[in-house]
């Protein structure tokens, strides 16, 4: 409590102090139960806002109940969208509005369906639209869907997933119903997803209003982060169906094939143009063998497929050079971008029926033929033309993702090749979506050369693959990312003046002020705050009832196995960087493991950077602490007849289950600066928090005054914050 409550003995009717002495009890009762207090807190991501609730810990696993769905429905709509190629449904129109021709085969169709027997169907990125036979006024197209604010982007279709389901998922919180909550849902859950450069964050707004016992709440949010990095695996995607769209290189790889592995030999392809001067021909092929050869090469040859720069590439050499010219075909180059932790896999399965056709006079295939008879002269004229449309499976897949579970997106693109070519297609790249849609800004970049200098605040040494954006008036432009030595060198949109952005994971974002003038050349320097990942480990530091009052003891103590302890740390922004802030849960017994360098490793760890904080820590004692009533008496007046009254006794926890009695026994309110020297040269921190000792005061000596000093946690802390500054080791 931050204003003292006494009781007072003074002169007044008696009635007066007796209302005194039950508001009292009143008060310090709602105390106890920590009712819901709430803040807005900063944008976490572009376009999310979080409300950042404190409800009674008993509370706490309705919360951790309607994350676990939003979280494992976010995963399921994601394998969902990731294995039918960007889309959550191509029959639910509530769902996914995007129309879809669909047929059997899969070279007349938007989608593949994977086999007759399955209902999975998975979107082409890149396709013949016209029919197979079309002539002249072919078109092609794209059934990519976009990756975030487009009324059928990944994004919303995700949240209309989440909507549909939550409800169901939360099954009217029935686990809970038994152990005494009573849960009133307050209207239809709303989503609100954000995919961001590095994972996928997940806001459903549910408002609830709880209550057990005496204890009230309202929870409104649940929040979660899914490590899925869908921003990179969408940006490879995008990058090998433009390079398709501009190189053909599916097409060309098979025109290669074709023509290694063909020959004036039965056992052969037909030769796309060869000529022998020999009387007459014997050599024949049929059709439909052509087919299955051909169907064999793309079962064989597609999967060598591979990205220059992603997780699973690796070059081979080898003694031919055909060999060697045929592997390197089959390279994909990406340019200016490092998918180091992105593979990317390339299949054609022989039950995909391809469209497939040879200018052969029936089933039976032979050259033309030219004899003389009388000069014994002949030639022998082999000009086959293949026309291919075929489907290829393209599946990006980040093994990290998911906490090592991995993550698998998968999309199509259809090859096309007529009359030994590949079909003719204007090019038009598919953009990809950055954290803004807007390109009229983006796309006039007028400045001088920019070079823009990053590095590690903490290190001083240069900053790779950092992305930097600028932002002007709200809408945000990708610029680029950094090299090797930390820098970028780009042109700008000339403008007003706005904000370059700098951002890569495990850094703090950091923003500067900036303003490109035309054809002018400038350069920026911008420091960026690494965050660490450190283990902790948490003490207390007891005030304890003496003779002469309570009193602040200065002597670090072991939390006990009753007692654990949450620890939240804000980190306070100087306006230039992001909002930064971490959790932690403690179990008391765990600080005796620091003292044992092979068992360090079962601390739990907190995320921190540089700079200024604001600790929160609870401290929670998992035992039952009793106060009896007590028999308070008071004269009336100075001479006035004695009246006494009786507090009543509070148990705070009379109705809990054994084992789960929670009792706030203390905890830090504190500001306090770490630098970076601490983080870098160090392996833990240890926080100091308050604790009421009221568990050592025997139960007959308690009263209300003894527990009024939980309520001066702060006081103690500000008073105190020299000894309770967190410490390194």
């Amino acid at each position: 409590m931050e204003n003292k409550m006494k009781i007072r003995m003074h002169n007044k009717k008696a009635q007066t102090t007796v209302f005194m002495i039950i508001g009292l009890v009143v008060l310090i009762g709602g105390a106890i139960f920590f009712y819901t207090t709430q803040k807005v807190a900063q944008p976490l991501e572009p376009e999310i806002r979080i409300i950042e609730e404190q409800t009674p810990v008993e509370f706490d696993p309705i919360r951790k109940y309607a994350n676990d769905c939003a979280y494992s429905l976010g995963v399921e709509g994601l394998k969902i969208i990731g294995k039918q190629g960007g889309y959550i449904s191509f029959t639910d129109r509530s769902l996914s509005k995007e129309p879809f021709a669909m047929t059997q085969n899969p070279t007349e169709s938007d989608a593949v369906l994977f086999e007759k027997s399955s209902e999975l169907k998975t979107a082409y990125w890149w396709h013949l639209k016209s029919a197979n036979n079309c002539k002249g006024d072919c078109k092609f197209a794209s059934k990519r869907p976009e990756l975030r604010q487009s009324d059928n982007s990944i994004e919303k279709q995700l949240e209309r997933y989440i909507n549909s389901k939550f409800e169901e998922c939360i099954n009217h919180f029935e686990p809970f119903l038994g152990q005494g909550f009573r849960i009133a849902e307050g209207g239809k859950p709303k989503a609100d997803v954000t995919i961001g450069l590095d994972d996928v964050a997940v806001l459903v707004e549910f408002p609830l209003s709880i209550e057990k016992q005496d204890v009230k709440a309202a929870l409104t949010q649940f929040f979660v982060r899914i490590p899925v990095n869908m921003d990179k695996i969408y940006e490879l995607a995008t990058k090998i169906t433009n390079m398709e769209i501009k190189h053909r290189y599916l097409e060309k790889h098979i025109l290669n094939l074709l023509a290694a592995f063909s020959g004036t030999a039965s056992e052969k392809l037909p030769p796309m143009s060869e000529m022998q001067f020999k009387f007459g021909s014997s050599i024949s092929w049929q059709k439909s063998d052509i087919r299955n050869k051909v169907t064999g090469l793309l079962s064989a040859y597609v999967p060598l497929f591979q990205v220059d720069g992603t997780y699973n590439y690796e070059r081979n050499e080898f003694e031919s050079e055909i060999t060697q010219r045929l592997y390197d075909s089959t390279i994909i180059p990406v340019a200016n971008s490092s998918f180091r932790n992105i593979a990317a896999y390339f299949t054609y399965l022989d039950f995909w029926p391809m469209y497939f056709d040879l200018n052969c006079k029936g089933e039976r295939c032979v050259p033309s033929s030219a004899n003389s008879l009388i000069s014994f002269f002949g030639i022998q004229q082999y000009r086959f033309a293949y026309d291919l449309s075929f489907p290829v499976l393209v599946e990006v897949q980040d093994p990290f993702a998911l906490n090592g579970q991995g993550y698998s997106f998968s999309m199509f693109l259809e090859g096309n090749i007529r009359n030994n070519k590949p079909m003719p297609a204007d090019f038009a790249p598919l953009e990809r979506a950055s954290l803004s849609e807007s390109s009229l800004l983006c796309g006039a970049r007028t400045s001088g050369n920019i070079t823009i200098e990053v590095k590690n605040a903490a290190t001083k040494k240069p900053l790779e693959e950092a992305n930097v954006l600028y932002t002007v008036a709200g809408e945000s432009c990708f610029i680029g990312e950094t090299g090797l030595e930390g820098t970028l060198k780009e042109r700008f949109p000339v403008g007003i003046g706005g904000f370059v952005s700098i951002t890569k994971d495990g850094f703090i974002g950091k923003a500067a002020e900036f303003d490109p003038k035309p054809n002018a050349n400038a350069q920026l320097k911008i420091d960026t705050t690494p965050i660490y990942t450190k283990n902790i480990i948490v003490k207390k530091k007891n005030v304890v009832k003496t003779a002469n009052g309570w009193q602040f003891v200065n002597s670090p103590l072991d939390l006990g196995s009753k007692e654990s302890a949450s620890i939240t740390l804000t980190r306070i922004s100087d306006g230039t960087e992001l909002e930064f802030s971490s959790f932690a849960n403690y179990e008391g017994q765990q600080s005796n493991a620091s003292e044992r360098s092979e068992t360090r490793s079962q601390l739990p760890e907190i995320e921190i950077a540089p700079g200024n904080y604001f600790a929160d820590i609870n401290l929670i004692l998992n035992e039952r602490i009793v106060i009896p009533e007590k028999k308070i008496c008071f004269k009336k007046g100075i001479f006035g007849k004695k009246e006494c009254v009786t507090t009543p006794k509070m148990d705070f926890a009379e109705k809990a289950s054994p084992g789960q009695e929670r009792f706030p026994e203390g905890g830090l309110r504190l500001n306090f600066t770490i630098n970076p020297n601490e983080l870098e040269n160090s392996n833990a921190i240890v926080f100091y928090a308050v604790s009421i000792d009221i568990a050592n005061v025997p139960e007959q000596n308690r009263d209300l005054g003894d527990f009024e000093q939980t309520g001066r946690v702060e006081e103690y802390s500000n008073t105190y914050s020299l000894a309770l500054h967190p410490k390194f080791e």
